[in-house]
């Protein structure tokens, strides 16, 4: 049974149980107003609502990278113009491995560039950090993404969660094997990359306010010496990850007028399942940031299959659900993933995804399989080698090409001598009244032009 199948199971029976359920106590914060003014004091530019493009994006972005000197200021110049590449890494649970893969492929290839900005949402947040720092944390990925099965990563408590609790697992083991990772001299590691200009930025939700924000992770490493700062690091990354339903929420303690609240952050894939920037807004916007107009180049991750994949499905409440939000996620990402590529046709960009191979069929048999995930990095890394990158989404339609006619070989040569010319024809006979045989054939109709923006159904990685 799917992760997702399971998820909207237990929230039919929270549904039903509801009422006999012991509230879960917080302190939330007490309408919209507050929530929007709600900010972490000690860690300025820490995060920003990614649905909210301001008035004056030069004077955001001030406010926000707080200890940056110039964004992209170690970007390589081509032309004059700073050369920004951007690593983009979605969702996808287990499938993770599969970026891990990609990466790790790549950087045997040996043409990995140092990424300016690296965005992750779920499973993609887990792999952003080590990502931005480079190929030397190869092996953190590999071990992260190879040698955990499920119950080294999560605890399940199904009664509890079906009895009112906030979820059918708990999180401990994860938590310990991020902060296992994630440490002072990590966050130390991240904040000399972004002092350089270079941004490494997580989506999660929040729930309370039904909006994605956008988590300056950078801004947040630079207080590495701060306990409460490297506890955040941690706790972006996990609620990032934190499937709603399956894994427990993060609260997230903020003020406002000088009252403390906690916000309560789930699955950044619940609004986005994968983005580019921290904020909605075209590239060119961004363009005031720069000495000059930037050239860009945009790397999607798909963690995932990016057609969906047949299943007949059970006559059953759990089933029925399930693949029913497996649908509707794998259609969000569907438009996430056009809105970002016309973002780059619009703006010039050089558009790069890549996803799982549809034929990649290795079965597993729990949420995280050691055996699937092996088999799935190594995958990623064929793929990551291979640089199979697509140039476009691969249901974006693409009108057939007309050939043109060859040119003469030696447009230089005299002409050819004009051809005897042909005995005069024949003058035709009045045509004969139209009958049975000789009906007049009616005019073609004009052919329609073929719309080249149209999509049918755009390539992305389908959730399990």
């Amino acid at each position: 049974m799917g992760v997702r199948t399971v998820i909207a199971g237990v929230l039919a029976l929270a549904v039903l149980a509801g009422g006999c359920a012991a509230a879960i106590e917080r302190n939330p914060p007490p309408n919209a107003q507050v929530a929007q003014q709600a900010t972490l004091p000690d860690i300025p530019g820490a995060r920003t609502w990614a649905d909210e493009p301001p008035k004056d994006v030069k004077k955001a972005y001030r406010t926000y990278l707080k200890g940056v000197p110039q964004l992209g200021a170690s970007a390589p110049l081509v032309d004059g113009r700073m050369q920004i590449d951007i690593l983009a890494l979605s969702g996808g649970g287990s499938d993770g491995a599969f970026g891990a893969g990609v990466l790790t492929g790549w950087t045997a290839r040996g043409d990995r560039p140092e990424f300016e900005q690296v965005t992750g949402v779920s499973a993609g947040s887990i792999i952003a950090p080590f990502a931005y720092l480079g190929p030397e944390y190869d092996d953190e990925l590999k071990q992260i993404w190879t040698q955990y099965q499920t119950d080294q990563l999560v605890v399940p408590q199904i009664v509890t969660g079906l009895l009112g609790g906030e979820s059918l697992a708990d999180t401990g083991p994860l938590k310990k094997l991020i902060a296992q990772y994630i440490d002072r001299d990590f966050l130390k590691k991240v904040a000399k990359q972004y002092e350089r200009g270079r941004l490494l930025t997580v989506g999660t939700t929040n729930l309370d306010a039904k909006r994605p924000v956008v988590w300056n992770m950078g801004a947040i490493a630079r207080h590495y010496d701060n306990p409460a700062a490297v506890q955040l690091f941690r706790d972006v990354i996990l609620a990032s990850a934190a499937i709603p339903g399956l894994f427990p929420p993060v609260n997230i303690k903020v003020s406002s007028d000088g009252k403390y609240y906690d916000e309560m952050h789930v699955d950044g894939g619940v609004t986005r399942q994968i983005y580019v920037s921290s904020i909605d807004v075209p590239f060119k916007s961004f363009d005031v940031l720069y000495p000059k107009p930037p050239k860009r180049h945009l790397y999607l991750v798909h963690n995932g299959k990016m057609t969906p994949q047949f299943g007949a499905v059970k006559p059953s409440t759990f089933q029925i659900a399930g693949e029913s939000i497996n649908t509707l996620m794998l259609y969000q990402h569907k438009g996430d993933n056009y809105r970002i590529y016309r973002m780059a046709m619009d703006a010039g960009a050089d558009y790069n995804g890549v996803a799982i191979p549809p034929d990649f069929n290795h079965a597993y048999k729990e949420k995280f399989d050691l055996g699937y995930q092996r088999a799935l990095f190594e995958e990623g890394i064929r793929v990551g080698k291979a640089k199979e990158w697509r140039k476009k989404p691969s249901d974006v339609y693409e009108a057939p090409r007309v050939a043109t006619p060859a040119a003469p070989a030696n447009p230089e040569s005299p002409p050819a001598p004009p051809a005897a010319e042909p005995a005069p024809a024949a003058q035709p006979a009045e045509p004969a009244p139209a009958g049975p045989e000789t009906a007049p054939v009616a005019p073609k109709a004009p052919v329609e032009p073929v719309a080249m923006d149209r999509v049918s159904a755009i390539e992305t990685a389908t959730p399990r």
